[in-house]
C-alpha cells in the first residue's frame, strides 16, 4: 500500500503547535506588528488605533480553519482577555481573497503589518491597541532531509531575512 505522507523539506511559516513542528527545526526571522485591515469607508478607518474591544464587536474575516487552524487560535487568543469569542463571518484560503472580502466591506481582518504593501490604498491598516505580541515569522526545515536545494533556500531566506 502506498503512503500518502509528504515529507516537508523547508517552509516559511508562523509558529505552529509543537506537535505540528515535531521533527522540524524552526528559525525565527522577523516579528510583525498586529494590525486591523478594513475598507476605507469603515467607521474604524478614521481612528488612529483600534482597540480589542472594538474588534470584538466586528464581523471578522479570517483564513480558512482547515488550511490555517493557527490563525483562528491566534484570533481567539487575542480576544480571550475580553471573554469574547471571535465573530468570524467569512473564511478565505488566500491573502488575495481575504483582501477582496475586506475591501468589499463585509468585515475586518486581524493581520500582520506587511499586508500593507500587498493591499496598497484598497485597505486601511490600523495598529491594534493595546499592542499584542508581534507575530513571529520564520523558516522550518527537516534536518534529516536537507538537500542542496533546501540548503540554498534556507541560505537565501536567511540572507533576505524573509518576512
Amino acid at each position: 500500500m502506498e503512503s500518502n505522507r509528504v515529507a516537508l523539506h523547508v517552509a516559511l511559516l508562523v509558529p505552529v503547535s509543537p506537535k505540528a513542528l515535531a521533527g522540524l527545526v524552526f528559525e525565527e526571522f522577523q516579528r510583525w506588528p498586529v494590525c486591523v485591515a478594513m475598507y476605507p469607508a469603515h467607521p474604524l478607518a478614521r481612528e488612529r488605533r483600534v482597540g480589542l474591544e472594538q474588534i470584538a464587536k466586528e464581523r471578522l474575516i479570517a483564513f480558512t480553519r482547515g488550511d490555517f487552524p493557527e490563525h483562528h487560535a491566534w484570533i481567539a487568543d487575542l480576544l480571550a482577555p475580553l471573554n469574547r469569542s471571535p465573530q468570524i463571518v467569512e473564511e478565505h484560503d488566500s491573502i488575495t481573497s481575504l483582501i477582496a472580502a475586506v475591501e468589499s466591506g463585509r468585515g475586518v481582518a486581524v493581520i500582520a503589518q506587511p499586508i500593507n504593501g500587498l493591499a496598497s490604498s484598497r485597505l486601511k491598516i490600523r495598529p491594534l491597541q493595546p499592542a499584542p505580541p508581534p507575530l513571529a515569522i520564520g523558516i522550518a526545515y527537516c534536518q534529516k532531509f536537507r538537500s542542496t536545494a533546501a540548503d540554498n533556500f534556507i541560505d537565501a531566506a536567511r540572507l533576505a531575512n524573509v518576512g
